[in-house]
């Protein structure tokens, strides 16, 4: 996903994961920023907040939830303007 994103002209790219592996990977692979994230459903308003840091601003206009649960869906909204 990464990767079509980036194909496509995304001009800043942070990946968010649990996964120490995942994020080396993302980061290997050209990644602007990683942000690491728990699993807790409790941790998504500080979370957001990380990622509008790691992306510089709080106008997030795409996000892409590739996981599917009811946590990473929510951090993907709460991030997006």
């Amino acid at each position: 996903t990464m990767l079509a994103a980036r194909a496509f002209g995304a001009p800043r790219i942070v990946i968010v994961d649990v996964d120490d592996y995942r994020l080396s990977v993302a980061n290997d692979l050209g990644a602007d920023q990683i942000v690491k994230v728990s699993s807790n459903i409790e941790d998504v308003a500080e979370e957001v907040l990380l990622i509008h840091k790691a992306m510089g601003s709080t106008d997030v206009d795409v996000t892409f939830d590739c996981a599917g649960f009811t946590k990473t869906v929510s951090t993907a909204l709460g991030a997006t303007r």
